[in-house]
C-alpha cells in the first residue's frame, strides 16, 4: 500500500516507513471544538464518565495546562494522584491539530483511570499497573476515531476518511507491531545476558538487524545504520516496559469495539470491573472481568483483521480518489 500510494518502485526502506501518506490534509481544532468533539466521540461510556471528562478538560477545574508556554516542558503526560478528595494533573502542550485531539483524549483516559480507581479502592489497591494503564488511554482514542469517521463517512469527505484511516494504520503498525519487536529484541538480550554473555554493541546490532529482517520481511532493504534503532529507545533501561504498549493498544481496540456494539452494559462492566479496579486483582484477571481476555487468542485476532480492513478501505478511498494521478 505504501509504495502504491508514494509512488514507489522496489523494496520500502525505514524513511518509506515514517514519510506521511497523506499530505497536506491539516484540519485544526480550538481547544474547546476538541472538548466537544472528545465528549461527543466517548458519550458510549456514559452519563458518569462523560460528566467527569468534561470536568477534567475544562481549565477552569485546574486538572490540565492545555497550551505550550515559556520554560514549559514539551509532551503530554497525565500525573494520577491517587487520593480520594485529589483529581489528577495533566500536562499538554495543545497545537490545534488532530493529533492534539487525539493526545487530549488519551492523556484523559489516564486521568480518568486514576479518578475511579483512587475513588474506589483503598489505598494499598488504588494505583494501577502500566499494563492495564494504557488500555485506558487506548481505548479513548479508538472510540474518537469512530465517532470521526463516522462523521467524515456520512459527510462524504474522502480526505478526513484517509487521514483518520491512515492514523489508525500508523497506530497499529508502530505500536503492535514495533513495539512487538522491541519487545522480542529486549527478551532476547536478556535471555543472552541470562546466559553469561556480553553484552556488546556487535551483537546488539547484529540481533537488532535479524529482527528487522523477520519483522519486515523481504521487501524492506535494510539501510546502513537501521541496526543501530535500538540505541534510541530509551525504554530499555525500565525493564520490559515497551510489550504494554502492544497489549494495551490491543485491549483498547477490543473494548472499544465491545462498547461500540453492546452499549451500556459493555460500557459499565469496563468502568466497573476495570477503572474502577485499581490493583485490587492480578491485571489479566481485572482485563478478563472487563471483557477481554489476553490468555486468548482473539483480541490479537481482532486486532490484525482491524488492520486488514482499515488497509483495503484505505487502498479503496485513495485508489477511488488518487489512484488515476
Amino acid at each position: 500500500l505504501r509504495r502504491k500510494v508514494m509512488h514507489l518502485d522496489g523494496a520500502l526502506t525505514f524513511p518509506n516507513l515514517y514519510n506521511a501518506m497523506i499530505e497536506g490534509i491539516e484540519p485544526e481544532y480550538s481547544y474547546d471544538e476538541a472538548r466537544r468533539i472528545i465528549a461527543e466521540g466517548l458519550a458510549p461510556l456514559g452519563k458518569e464518565y462523560v460528566g467527569l471528562l468534561r470536568e477534567g478538560m475544562d481549565p477552569a477545574n485546574g486538572w490540565i495546562d492545555v497550551y505550550p508556554n515559556k520554560g514549559k516542558r514539551s509532551g503530554a503526560y497525565s500525573n494520577g494522584v491517587l487520593a480520594r478528595d485529589l483529581h489528577p494533573y495533566v500536562l499538554h502542550n495543545y497545537d490545534n491539530s488532530l493529533d492534539a485531539v487525539s493526545t487530549t483524549a488519551h492523556e484523559m483516559g489516564h486521568a480518568l483511570h486514576s479518578v475511579f480507581s483512587s475513588r474506589s479502592q483503598p489505598a494499598v489497591y488504588s494505583r494501577y499497573t502500566t499494563f492495564l494503564a494504557e488500555i485506558a488511554s487506548t481505548c479513548n482514542e479508538a472510540l474518537l476515531t469512530d465517532h470521526l469517521l463516522a462523521k467524515a463517512r456520512k459527510d462524504g469527505d474522502v480526505d478526513m476518511q484517509l487521514l483518520l484511516l491512515n492514523q489508525r494504520l500508523e497506530s497499529i503498525r508502530q505500536t503492535i507491531f514495533r513495539q512487538t519487536l522491541f519487545a522480542d529484541f529486549e527478551l532476547r538480550f536478556h535471555e543472552h545476558a541470562e546466559a553469561g554473555n556480553p553484552l556488546t554493541a556487535d551483537y546488539l546490532n547484529g540481533l537488532y538487524a535479524d529482527l528487522i529482517a523477520e519483522y519486515y520481511g523481504p521487501d524492506f532493504e535494510m539501510g546502513a545504520d537501521d541496526q543501530c534503532e535500538w540505541m534510541f529507545i530509551p525504554h530499555f533501561y525500565y525493564d520490559f516496559y515497551v510489550f504494554t504498549y502492544a497489549t494495551g493498544l490491543t485491549s483498547g481496540l477490543a473494548l472499544a469495539d465491545r462498547i461500540s456494539e453492546q452499549g451500556d452494559a459493555a460500557a459499565r462492566q469496563y468502568i466497573d470491573n476495570m477503572l474502577k479496579a485499581g490493583s485490587s486483582a492480578p491485571p489479566l484477571d481485572i482485563l478478563r472481568n472487563a471483557g477481554v481476555d489476553l490468555e486468548t487468542p482473539a483480541p490479537i485476532v481482532a486486532a490484525m483483521d482491524a488492520f486488514a480492513e482499515t488497509v483495503a478501505e484505505f487502498d479503496r478511498l485513495w485508489t477511488q480518489k488518487y489512484g488515476k494521478m
